[in-house]
């Protein structure tokens, strides 16, 4: 704001302000032009770019039209679909193929628990039936044959991969080992990264070459795992493992009444004293079973004449009734116990004859229901678990059908192999022990005269994937077509798009240009009605891009494109441009030369000669004249877009990175040069006409003084 003292008609009564405003309005109108050319140069902007968003969708589309995909298309047909079914790919070679026979589907393997002696048998013995939701500890004498446990806690741990190539992890506690015969130390643990499994062993060498990235070093000393390949950052790594026993602290506040310890099932003995240890605050206790109550006694209590208080085996809670123990604010309480766990091993074939084999942990509060989630969802395994209360038995089932036992002397063939000693979950408990396989088998069948078999009853021969429904011995024919429909939609879609393209450009090049609507000043619209604002500015901004000549010369180069014979020594000379398949340019001039399509003539081109039709879309060449329509176009709007891009930027960019930006740039300036000159000049006004108030002011006051002589004479 300016600082000259601005006094306005108080001695000449003239209004000064409206004065200098019209004196300023003549003065702003070279201000206004530049305002009027800026916001002209803005509208531009942003209809290069929204036809540049059209250039670029365009383009998109003669990216996927180059495919091949778009132009090979199958379709299939069978003579008898209730026998076979069928699909093709793109690349499936025309033509068909019989089926002169099926003779053997291919089966899953299954494997029925109790099914290993002539009279069958269930799991649960003449007690209570077997509960699949309840613990299974709970349970160890509903089964027939019982559960065979042992002292241990079964351990899982989470850690996040880091990307090293050392890939190494701390476990908490020391996991069960076993030694093999030749010296190879296996420990009881299962390790999974984002669901894979590895073996663990105690020693690099012990890794066979062929078995590189599916094992795990776990060096017993340092307690840490070492991965025997990278694993990359952010990896889920799971270890689950079975420990002798684990320590939980905790620290409770003064007169706390219980303590739960993590696993919810302890190991006791008769006594209670070997399994269980408790340290409170550097004093240690031990455990008495009073007629099946394990009681807390200090160690110095020889004779467990005090006991602190109760453990209660199934569930893992510690009851204080002695509060003197827990005397201090912040009591320090070590628990060092076991738990209890039994043990599952079970195995598969691969497509490759290999086996996949699992070890499984089961925890003494495991469910029944646990252990079928866990083989259920073993990557690996490839095995389906299920019981079935009513029949009290369990079944197990390969996902994947067909034969891949290629040893047939190991196992008797089957695919699926239970592992473990005889106490071993599944073999003892399960009754798995001996039972006898079902299915497994691969689909049997001729095809051309040649006989051959497969282990799934859906497999791919040179593209067309077979899907066999049932055993028959009367010929299938399956033919493999083009699918006419779906490619005529595609190059219709494509022709569409074109069309969308040059209906967006004409309408353009053919807008009304209003030159007697200039933009609005503010002043102007201060006027105006919304609404008439709205019209105003409507025709204000029409026809800034009228006979363009970057849009017309895009226009002028795309129809040349289209219109000229691709020549391709590939192509058949039938077929060698777009008005031979049928799709030629409106009769209409005015609609800028967009296409229509003869759709009886495109399809049967299709049908006639389909490498032809492709090759005229998409041929490669060293010359605009071998090039296909699509790979001309391409180029010929790639280059539009650029130039655009050039002259109009994109949304990212700054004005100085584009023509029109900088000439904004410049305008921007002028308009602040000028607005600092027309304040000055407004300043100029202001003083001469203060400077006239003055003076008049002065004359008033001689004037008045004067007077004053006169009228006392």
């Amino acid at each position: 704001m300016s600082s000259i003292q601005r006094i306005t008609g108080l001695a000449s009564g003239m209004d000064i302000d409206s004065i200098v405003e019209k004196m300023m309005t003549a003065a702003k109108q070279p201000l206004v032009k530049l305002q009027q050319q800026k916001q002209i140069l803005e509208w531009q902007e942003e209809d290069y770019r929204t036809l540049n968003q059209k250039y670029f969708d365009f383009r998109s589309t003669l990216s996927n039209m180059k495919l091949t995909s778009k132009y090979r298309a199958r379709t299939t047909a069978s003579s008898n679909e209730n026998y076979v079914t069928a699909t093709a790919t793109n690349n499936a070679a025309l033509g068909s193929a019989t089926i002169q026979s099926v003779t053997q589907l291919a089966t899953a393997a299954t494997k029925i628990s109790g099914t290993g002696s002539a009279t069958p048998t269930t799991l649960s013995g003449s007690g209570a039936k077997i509960k699949a939701d309840a613990s299974l500890y709970s349970q160890t004498g509903n089964f027939s044959n019982g559960i065979t446990w042992s002292n241990g806690v079964v351990v899982s741990q989470s850690f996040t991969g880091d990307g090293d190539a050392t890939a190494a992890v701390k476990l908490s506690n020391t996991p069960v080992s076993t030694t093999a015969d030749d010296g190879t130390v296996y420990y009881a643990m299962n390790v999974k990264v984002n669901g894979k499994t590895y073996q663990v062993v105690n020693d690099k060498s012990n890794i066979p070459d062929n078995e590189k990235g599916n094992y795990a070093v776990y060096n017993a000393e340092s307690g840490v795992l070492t991965f025997d390949s990278a694993v990359s950052a952010g990896s889920g790594i799971n270890v689950e493992y079975v420990a002798d026993a684990v320590t939980e602290t905790k620290t409770l506040s003064k007169g706390a009444a219980t303590m739960q310890l993590g696993h919810g099932l302890i190991a006791t003995d008769a006594t209670g004293n070997q399994a269980f240890s408790l340290k409170i605050n550097n004093t240690n206790y031990v455990l008495g079973n009073d007629n099946g109550t394990y009681k807390l006694y200090a160690e110095s209590d020889t004779g467990k004449s005090s006991p602190v208080g109760t453990l209660d085996a199934s569930t893992g809670l510690i009851t204080f009734t002695d509060s003197s123990v827990l005397s201090g604010d912040n009591n320090t309480v070590s628990a060092t116990y076991s738990s209890k766990y039994a043990t599952m091993s079970l195995g598969s074939y691969n497509e490759d004859g290999s086996m996949n084999k699992a070890a499984f942990y089961i925890d003494g509060t495991d469910s029944l229901n646990d252990v079928m989630a866990d083989v259920n969802s073993h990557s690996t395994l490839g095995v389906s678990m299920y019981y079935d209360e009513n029949a009290d038995r369990v079944s197990l089932t390969r996902k994947m059908t067909g034969d891949f036992n290629k040893n047939k002397e190991n196992n008797k063939g089957d695919e699926i192999i239970i592992g473990g000693s005889e106490n071993d979950f599944l073999n003892h408990t399960l009754q798995f022990n001996g039972s006898r396989e079902s299915g497994g088998d691969n689909a049997k069948f001729t095809i051309n005269g040649l006989e051959t078999e497969r282990t799934s009853n859906t497999f791919t021969i040179s593209g067309v994937t077979y899907t066999l429904k049932s055993k028959f011995d009367t010929p299938v024919a399956v033919t493999v077509s083009n699918d006419t429909d779906t490619i005529f939609k595609n190059i219709k879609d494509f022709v569409d798009q074109y069309n969308s393209l040059i209906d967006a450009v004409q309408s353009k090049l053919n807008e009304d240009r209003y030159s007697d609507y200039a933009p609005l000043t503010d002043d102007q619209r201060k006027e105006m009605t919304d609404t008439q604002q709205d019209q105003w500015d409507k025709k204000a901004r029409s026809g800034l891009l009228r006979n363009d000549m970057t849009m017309k010369s895009s226009l002028s180069n795309m129809r040349s494109l289209i219109y000229s014979k691709v020549n391709n020594a590939n192509i058949s000379s039938e077929y060698n441009q777009l008005s031979s398949i049928g799709i030629t340019t409106t009769s209409d001039w005015l609609k800028g030369g967009k296409l229509e399509i003869n759709e009886d003539k495109l399809k049967a081109a299709i049908q006639n000669d389909p490498d032809s039709v492709e090759l005229l879309f998409r041929a490669t060449g060293s010359t605009t004249s071998e090039k296909g329509i699509v790979q001309r176009l391409y180029d010929s709007v790639n280059n539009t877009y650029n130039t655009i891009v050039d002259k109009a930027g994109k949304s990212t960019y700054v004005n100085t990175q584009f023509t029109i930006g900088k000439n904004i740039n410049d305008l921007t300036d002028k308009i602040r040069d000028m607005n600092d000159k027309l304040g000055k000049l407004e300043d100029r006004y202001y003083a001469q006409f203060t400077a006239m108030e003055q003076a008049i002011q002065k004359y008033n006051s001689q004037y008045t003084y004067l007077s004053s002589f006169f009228s006392n004479s």
